[in-house]
């Protein structure tokens, strides 16, 4: 396909996205933390006396919208934009805060050179496992937890309400588009989310899903957990033979053989629960 029909497509999907914008995307969650949802993306919002943090304003159009939408319940600055990993559509219209510091998991900092996908954030600071950034009266925490989906998966947190965000990382009782996969990592993300609903969060704010999740976490944790149980059991019979060819059998053919019927019920099980196996197996196969 060429450039200027990609972008063109684009163009008519954000076209489209703004026309069926919510009138109301700011949903008040506690005392300065809102949940703001338009265009079939999340963000977290956070008020503190010294600014305001946002989280993956996903492009250009978004974050014009969210920061009219802002100052409708503050005089503030955005001073943070909080990006929840490194892929394209989380992490574009960045240029529509000024003097903002951009944040970023560090496994992300190189791999937003390598994207031809343009314009990309500047990142004016970047952390291991845990940034902490004082808003005056509100407390934000940025957790690398595992590699999850991509290499820079972080989960915001706010400290004093509990409140929780993360993006691409769980669905409610649904199965994603296993072509979105590829760079998933589901033994990381399975304990990723373990630790996410060890923390009860009051609320959590998942990048595709318009209301509190919460429930969603410990559910999509379970099912990895099995799935990994499963595949892991395969793996260990097919190498107890002796023969790699097995073990390589079992990376190929377990997404055609392996069902959990108990998840039948989840929407598009029947397309795309295959391709979560499959995922499961290359994650266990390379090493996690």
């Amino acid at each position: 396909m060429k450039l200027s029909t990609t972008l063109a497509t684009a163009a008519m999907l954000v076209a489209g996205a703004i026309a069926n914008a919510q009138d109301n995307p700011m949903t008040k969650i506690t005392d300065g933390v809102y949940h703001f949802y338009a265009m079939g993306y999340g963000s977290l919002i956070v008020v503190g006396d010294n600014g305001v943090l946002v989280t993956d304003p996903a492009f250009t159009a978004r974050a014009e919208m969210m920061n009219a939408e802002i100052a409708k319940v503050t005089d503030q600055p955005v001073t943070h934009v909080a990006l929840s990993h490194e892929h394209f559509d989380h992490i574009g219209g960045t240029e529509a805060f000024t003097n903002t510091e951009i944040l970023l998991q560090e496994n992300g900092v190189d791999v937003l050179k390598l994207s031809p996908m343009l314009p990309m954030p500047t990142v004016t600071e970047s952390f291991d496992e845990l940034l902490s950034i004082d808003l005056g009266g509100q407390t934000v925490e940025m957790h690398h937890l595992a590699v999850s989906d991509g290499v820079a998966s972080s989960v915001v947190r706010v400290t004093e309400s509990n409140v929780i965000y993360s993006a691409d990382l769980y669905n409610q009782r649904a199965f994603t588009n296993a072509e979105f996969l590829d760079d998933t990592n589901f033994v990381g993300l399975a304990d990723t989310l373990e630790i996410m609903a060890s923390w009860t969060p009051s609320y959590s704010i998942s990048s595709h899903v318009p209301g509190n999740s919460v429930d969603a976490i410990s559910e999509v944790a379970e099912m990895l957990h099995k799935m990994e149980a499963e595949v892991q059991a395969a793996f260990q019979a097919a190498y107890a033979t002796g023969d790699m060819n097995n073990v390589f059998g079992v990376l190929f053919d377990i997404e055609n053989t392996l069902r959990m019927p108990e998840y039948a019920d989840w929407k598009d099980y029947d397309a795309h629960f295959p391709g979560h196996v499959r995922r499961m197996a290359y994650s266990l196969f390379h090493g996690g």
